[in-house]
C-alpha cells in the first residue's frame, strides 16, 4: 500500500485525510472510517469539554487549563480630541488547551528537526 501524503509540510493533518488513512492502513469503508474518525473525536471532544484530560502513550498529553483574568492596556482614539487615550481593561477568565508531547516524541522531533537542519549547511 502506497503511504498517504499530506498536502504540505507544515499543513494541518485535516479529518479527511485521518478516514482515508483509516481506510488504506485498515482496509476499510468509506463509511466505517468515517464513523470511527468521529467516534475518537466525539470522545476526545466530550472529555475535553468537562475538563478532562487525555493521555496518548508514546504521543503525550492533551488537558484544559484556566487562564487567570488579567489586565492589559487598551488604546482608543477619540475623534474629538484627535488623540489617542489609554486605559485599562480586564480579560475574563478562560480555558485553554494545552498540550505535552511525551519523551519519545519530544526525542523524534528534535531528531528530525536535527537531520533536516543539518543537511542545509
Amino acid at each position: 500500500m502506497k503511504e498517504i501524503e499530506s498536502r504540505s509540510r507544515n499543513a494541518p493533518l485535516l479529518r479527511a485525510e485521518i478516514e482515508e488513512r483509516f481506510r488504506h492502513k485498515l482496509n476499510m469503508t468509506i463509511f466505517g472510517a468515517n464513523a470511527m474518525a468521529s467516534a475518537i473525536l466525539a470522545v476526545f471532544r466530550r472529555h475535553l469539554i468537562a475538563g478532562s484530560t487525555i493521555e496518548l502513550r508514546n504521543v503525550g498529553k492533551i488537558e484544559t487549563q484556566i487562564r487567570a483574568p488579567r489586565r492589559h492596556h487598551m488604546v482608543t482614539e477619540t475623534p474629538e480630541t484627535r488623540g489617542t487615550k489609554s486605559r485599562m481593561k480586564m480579560t475574563p477568565a478562560r480555558r485553554v488547551l494545552r498540550f505535552s508531547p511525551s519523551q519519545k516524541l519530544r526525542a523524534r522531533m528534535l531528531e528530525h528537526h536535527n537531520a533536516n537542519t543539518s543537511n542545509g549547511k
